[in-house]
């Protein structure tokens, strides 16, 4: 999800894949640009089935979620949610087609020389924005773009493209996207059981709607496993505010359980901290962009930031980065 407030079954390595020629237009307006996948505009029909599917998004988000998504003051299910999504399905017009497709097309130079892996078929589904407060987003293959978002330059339609590519990428092979996570402080966890005191006010970032990974900070002079988790400061919302407005970022402790992590409890609350604290957090995240939401969006803008080769306040991180890459297509 890109806001700056702040499977195929079977994985096939990016060497083994055929590779077809780059800049192609298909008949049905695809774009080939990428090493064994094609982008596709959704059609509508398309983009409803991707807009209303049962997936991990849907079922990480809380009650409240759903509602301010949906503009209620009343409680709503997940099934009125997948009714009413479906009216944010929009056509590509043809203006908008071609914007996209030259930003695909700036962007594979970069990409293809990292070698990151994609689905054969990647949707670009065009939508109204109600959906997610008018963020581009990604669920599954899809990456959700409002058909009236705002025109930037070409550069920075390729830097958009470039991080939703990886949330893509990162459902592909969680494999590399855990090791990518180490550099910048992550380990993997068992998946995060959320803390049911939390449940009335939990966001979930479509991107990234679990939560797999944490980092081991030094605070107060003790050790701590934190993951960072979205909530709602408040759940009532003034005249014209989103989710974006509430939204709040805190650093949960956590504790592996057998198969699962849950959260660290006293006096039957999680303990917490603010990620701007008495520890190490945001250095270890690298310095290169403010997204520290979850290690999967701080992940995204440095992958944007090698595949559209921009310099970086922490080039020593992005050397890091590209030899991963590396040493996986070996």
């Amino acid at each position: 999800m890109q806001v700056r407030q702040t499977r195929r079954a079977i994985v096939v390595g990016v060497a083994a894949l055929p590779l077809r020629p780059l800049w192609a237009q298909a008949a049905d307006g695809a774009v080939v640009a990428f090493a064994g996948s094609t982008v596709r505009f959704a059609s509508v029909e398309t983009a409803r089935s991707s807009l209303a599917a049962d997936d991990e998004w849907l079922r990480a988000a809380g009650p409240f979620n759903l509602r301010v998504i949906m503009g209620r003051s009343d409680a709503v299910s997940k099934e009125d949610f997948r009714r009413w999504v479906v009216s944010a399905a929009m056509p590509w017009p043809e203006d908008q087609r071609q914007r996209w497709t030259r930003a695909f097309q700036a962007l594979a130079p970069g990409w293809n020389a990292l070698r990151i892996p994609l689905p054969p078929e990647v949707l670009l589904v065009g939508t109204t924005g109600q959906e997610q407060s008018g963020a581009p987003h990604t669920r599954g293959q899809g990456i959700m773009v409002p058909v009236g978002f705002k025109a930037g330059a070409a550069a920075e339609d390729a830097w958009l493209m470039a991080h939703e590519l990886w949330h893509v990428a990162s459902r592909l092979v969680p494999d590399l996207a855990t090791r990518l996570y180490a550099e910048i402080g992550f380990e993997p966890i068992p998946p995060l059981v959320y803390p049911e005191a939390w449940a009335p006010i939990r966001l979930a970032n479509p991107d990234a709607p679990e939560h797999r990974h944490a980092m081991r900070l030094k605070i107060g002079g003790r050790e701590a496993l934190v993951t960072p988790v979205l909530v709602a400061a408040r759940t009532e919302l003034k005249p014209g505010e989103t989710f974006f407005n509430v939204l709040d970022v805190r650093l949960l402790e956590v504790q592996p359980d057998g198969p699962v992590s849950r959260a660290v409890m006293r006096d039957g609350q999680p303990v917490w901290h603010a990620v701007k604290g008495d520890h190490d957090y945001l250095k270890r995240l690298g310095g290169n962009t403010g997204y520290v939401i979850h290690p999967e969006e701080t992940m995204a803008d440095n992958v944007a930031l090698l595949a559209t080769q921009r310099p970086a306040p922490n080039a020593d991180l992005l050397a890091r980065l590209r030899a991963v890459f590396e040493a996986r297509s070996r």
